[in-house]
């Protein structure tokens, strides 16, 4: 969907406000706050993240609240169902906040705005649909439960400041941790088929729905509409379960209340509209079967697809399996051989730079044309740096210092493709040793010690967050996967190689055990594709004789256990890896243990879609 006013206000519409009925209908109550997790990150102000997507209302106001998606480009919408201010004709209304910019504990809306026109059902004109900007929003949380709302709307809708508390958690991303695992650690593939978010049929751009998926089984959806009259109406319901149909009977269509210092939670009238059900094809189509004994709504089908993909969130089609029957072949070799660099993968390209022994070199590799191109060299030398794609930029960071430049005292740099130069990028931290991430519009680095790095990509606003201290993490790998962070492998302080794997759930903020490698390893290839995660090689120096190993293994999404494939043709170590389509790369490293022997190879282990 494009990015204009029009495109975007489809997926605000779609957000169908997700708030537990106890907001309609009180035999639903507000989830309890996890103590345990407040206690523990009461020391410091929160971060807005994946958990706080859900349902919010002010304990005084039953009757109206907000929905809020933080979604997966680090960015936030929200919904604000309430009612018309007085002096208005009575009904409904509803606010969107879109380009929600995240700061830490806030959330700023500085485009918000109403809207009417379109008649409901088969009459539905999306020319008609009128955008009425409305003023600003502003989230300032104060956990994951607890925060307030201050607005500041046009004339006739005021200004104020509300406490608000959680309704809804969604399935898989709350406060207290992922649900749906497997004995390993890994999640379980019932936990990985999420459909909350936003949905809308393309041919009623300015309506939609609102999915969440309830942490105890059950649905609810919100359909934010329109009346007879082109007038702002919503419908809110909740399904005993959810799967591959969301059945909604004895939906509600709250009215009688007004907004801001008029509103009167007692004025609230809860009226029957009707029944609708969703019917997913995939993870991103469905279709709407509607029924309303209200004239102005009757019965009808929609065809809706999805909007937003929220941050933490993952659907994932089929069953996915380790690819076994793939085989290996050699790539273009590198025009310059390196190990200890740092790779950063976008689109089709993977760029590499720094490491032994060239240690300014900056080269990246085209996989369509299986060719390499040198790039203007870095300012100073370093190796194992860690590195990030961003808009089709390049970030590198840390690392060990192989030079005199000037300039060795910034920790790093960015790579502007668009004049082909480089510039300072001082915010990013100084890691190495490790490797990066980027993840729900942040940027992780890991570090040797366990320890992430988390920096906002659009402020630049930077935060660690310590490690599990189950192991030391030198020369290990930081991947993303599946909307957590899978820290994998490395060496402890006694340069003893091991296999462990720690998973961090931006979510919850807490880390867990996850699935051990077959083979101990550090210095390794490692990419991650939309369903499976990939290492290779490695190095062993905690043992008898030092040596590089061939082991290759992988774990696709839902399984317990990582399955091992065929080896490497070549064994290396200090060497990067990237996915591209249905192919794992492994790019240059050195063949000598703890040592550099380069031979600038490409090996490429690719399987059949």
């Amino acid at each position: 969907m494009t990015r204009n006013r029009l495109g975007i206000f489809a997926v605000a519409v779609a957000l169908a406000g997700s708030a537990y009925p106890c907001t309609i209908d009180h035999r639903l109550e507000p989830r309890a706050v996890n103590k345990a997790m407040a206690a523990s990150k009461a020391a410091a102000p929160p971060w807005v993240g994946p958990a706080h997507s859900g349902s919010w209302f002010s304990p005084q106001r039953s009757g109206e609240g907000f929905t809020l998606q933080i979604l997966d480009n680090g960015s936030a919408l929200a919904v604000w169902f309430t009612y018309p201010p007085a002096g208005s004709a009575a009904g409904q209304a509803w606010i969107m906040a879109q380009d929600g910019v995240i700061e830490g504990d806030r959330i700023r809306f500085t485009t918000t705005f109403t809207t009417r026109g379109p008649r409901f059902g088969a009459q539905y004109d999306r020319s008609l649909l009128q955008i009425i900007p409305w003023g600003t929003i502003e989230f300032r949380f104060l956990d994951c439960n607890r925060g307030e709302v201050s607005y500041s709307g046009p004339a006739g809708w005021g200004a104020g400041v509300h406490e608000i508390v959680r309704l809804t958690a969604l399935s898989e991303l709350e406060c207290d941790g992922k649900k749906r695992l497997r004995d390993s650690g890994a999640r379980a593939l019932t936990g990985l088929k999420q459909r909350s978010g936003a949905w809308y049929d393309p041919s009623h751009n300015g309506e939609g729905w609102k999915v969440e998926e309830l942490p105890d089984g059950r649905a609810q959806v919100y359909w934010f509409t329109y009346d007879e009259r082109g007038e702002q109406a919503w419908m809110v319901g909740v399904a005993p379960g959810f799967g591959d149909w969301i059945e909604v009977s004895g939906a509600l269509q709250p009215v009688g209340a007004r907004f801001g210092e008029n509103f009167d939670p007692a004025s609230v009238r809860r009226s029957p509209w009707g029944n609708f059900t969703l019917a997913f094809e995939s993870c991103d189509r469905a279709g709407v079967q509607y029924e309303s004994p209200l004239p102005a709504f009757g019965s009808g089908a929609l065809a809706p697809v999805r909007l937003t993909r929220l941050a933490g969130a993952s659907c994932v089609e089929g069953n996915p399996a380790v690819p076994a029957q793939g085989s290996w072949r050699q790539g273009q070799r590198q025009p310059i051989t390196l190990s200890e660099s740092a790779v950063a993968t976008a689109g089709g390209k993977s760029c590499v730079a720094g490491g032994f022994d060239r240690a300014r070199t900056f080269l990246c590799y085209e996989v369509a044309k299986d060719a390499w191109t040198i790039l203007p060299d870095m300012p100073a030398g370093r190796d194992h740096a860690a590195a990030i794609a961003v808009g089709g930029d390049v970030f590198v960071t840390g690392g060990y210092r192989t030079d005199n430049a000037p300039g060795q005292e910034i920790s790093g740099w960015r790579y502007r493709a668009a004049t082909g130069a480089w510039e300072p990028a001082p915010q990013l931290p100084d890691v190495a040793a490790n490797a990066a991430a980027v993840l729900n519009g942040s940027a992780y680095f890991g570090q040797r010690s366990g320890d992430i790095h988390q920096v906002d990509l659009k402020t630049l606003v930077s935060r660690r967050i310590p490690g599990d201290g189950r192991a030391g993490r030198d020369h290990a790998q930081l991947l993303a996967f599946q909307g957590e962070l899978w820290m994998i492998g490395g060496r402890d302080t006694r340069l003893v190689d091991h296999g462990r794997v720690s998973i961090f759930d931006p979510a919850s903020e807490t880390w867990r055990p996850g699935p051990f490698l077959n083979s101990s390893r550090a210095g390794f290839a490692a990419a991650a594709s939309s369903t499976a995660i990939f290492v290779a090689g490695g190095e062993r120096i905690g043992t008898p004789s030092w040596s590089v190993i061939d082991s290759f293994e992988a774990i696709a999404a839902g399984e317990n256990q990582w399955t091992r494939l065929a080896a490497t043709p070549v064994r290396m170590h200090g060497v990067n890896g990237a996915v591209h389509g249905n192919a794992f790369y492994m790019l240059g490293g050195s063949s000598a243990p703890g040592g550099v022997a380069n031979h600038g190879t490409v090996q490429i282990y690719s399987w059949d879609p």
